[in-house]
């Protein structure tokens, strides 16, 4: 009877979504997105702050935050993130690189917040996302910086997995709710007192 089980869940699956399917597959995918934002009268960097670090709260499993001094003077020109490799030269790098994995995070040298979060709630269906925040001010207001990097794993012979897959067939995968959770920044940050465009997105919307 067990060795049943395996064999209804593939015949499943290949009815489902094709014989493809059953190669382990592991997928990651980034976007970002930059908002420029301009404070109303008495908006506070705090009160913005606040509001981000709200949402993003609502959305993910685990939230860590570094509040920073404002560079001095203010640049006049918005920063924007930078992908940096924090392992270069060392040998979780090299082992990273042999393997064809990328360890770049971003990275946002003059912002005043910023904010890392992680979804690990469907980890256990092999996905994860990873989430960056970056709220980096200017003469003229601030912008934030969104990195998103979303990780999910198909295909193989992981009941887990196998049910992930067709799950995702119907339903799709969490990553349909990085775009809620940004929607969430943004209006909050309106509600805070402010009006948010956006300046560059990826992939673009």
């Amino acid at each position: 009877m067990n060795s049943i089980k395996p064999l209804i869940l593939i015949a499943s699956c290949s009815a489902v979504v094709g014989c493809a399917s059953m190669t382990p597959t592991t997928e990651r995918i980034e976007s970002y997105a930059i908002y420029n934002v301009q404070p109303n009268e008495g908006t506070t960097t705090g009160e913005i702050s606040n509001a981000m670090e709200e949402e993003v709260r609502k959305e993910m499993s685990e939230v860590r935050i570094n509040s920073n001094i404002p560079p001095s003077p203010l640049p006049e020109e918005p920063p924007r993130f930078k992908m940096t490799d924090a392992f270069s030269g060392t040998q979780l790098g090299a082992l990273a690189a042999a393997s064809g994995n990328s360890l770049s995070v971003p990275s946002c040298e003059e912002a005043v917040m910023t904010l890392k979060a992680d979804d690990t709630s469907m980890s256990q269906y092999g996905e994860n996302t990873v989430f960056h925040l970056c709220l980096q001010p200017y003469t003229e207001g601030y912008n934030i910086d969104i990195y998103t990097a979303f990780t999910k794993k198909s295909g193989g012979f992981s009941a887990a997995t196998l049910g992930a897959t067709l799950a995702r067939s119907v339903t799709g995968d969490s990553s349909q709710f990085l775009p809620r959770t940004i929607d969430g920044i943004v209006t909050g940050v309106e509600e805070a007192g402010a009006e948010v465009t956006l300046v560059e997105s990826y992939p673009q919307e």
